[in-house]
């Protein structure tokens, strides 16, 4: 077992998915059949957004560090779109959409990725 002490410093911390194909380059993407990713939507149901990953470079992230993306502000909350890419403004939740928070932009192209749970709305 080992342990990162608080002055240790990790880098290029991702999660990332091999044998996957589908799916848009800069794109939250969802599992759709064996090995296939189509893109993720905010009209997607819950099940279907429970396990995302999104696709930067022809590389699918589960977690962590992703960049690769442009006109971020840094420090902002990030959420599924409805065209499936990250953005400032969360969708409002209703029985046909759900609210998906992705993570938090770094800077202008880095965001940390860490999807939390979809959100619907009655």
């Amino acid at each position: 077992m080992s342990f990162v002490k608080s002055t240790d410093v990790i880098t290029d911390v991702a999660l990332t998915v091999s044998g996957l194909s589908g799916g848009t380059n800069g794109k939250v993407v969802r599992i759709n059949g064996t090995n296939t990713a189509t893109d993720a939507s905010s009209g997607d149901t819950s099940i279907q957004l429970n396990n995302v990953l999104i696709k930067v470079n022809n590389i699918y992230y589960s977690w962590g560090l992703v960049q690769g993306f442009s006109g971020l502000s840094a420090g902002s909350a990030l959420f599924l779109a409805s065209d499936g890419t990250p953005t400032a403004t969360p969708p409002t939740p209703s029985s046909t959409v759900r609210s998906l928070f992705l993570g938090f932009a770094v800077n202008s192209t880095d965001i940390i990725f860490r999807p939390g749970t979809p959100i619907s709305g009655t």
